[in-house]
């Protein structure tokens, strides 16, 4: 299965005020080479930390599911706008597998 985050309000970047993902948007779960990454349903992520990338440069990190929350991406709606990719950095499976 693969994940999108799912963003509610608007994300800019912290140093530069660019806009990242508007309200709505879905942001794709990649690893660091660029690929989607898949996750188990079996054992699915319990908990995630991501870094979305300004074009400037300047990393974004965000928690999952602490400060954002991720959905299948099956689900995400056709209209849904398409905000900054997330590189996934860390997480733990619900078993406490390392992602």
């Amino acid at each position: 299965m693969f994940l999108s985050l799912v963003h509610l309000t608007e994300l800019r970047c912290e140093e530069c005020g660019e806009v990242l993902a508007q309200p709505g948007a879905r942001s794709f779960i990649l690893n660091a080479e660029g690929d989607p990454v898949a996750f188990s349903t079996e054992d699915p992520p319990a908990e995630m930390v991501v870094h979305l990338l300004c074009p400037s440069g300047h990393t974004s990190e965000l928690n999952v599911p602490n400060e954002i929350s991720a959905e299948e991406s099956m689900t995400t709606p056709d209209e849904a706008p398409i905000g900054a990719d997330a590189c996934l950095i860390s997480g733990t499976t619900e078993s406490g597998k390392a992602l």
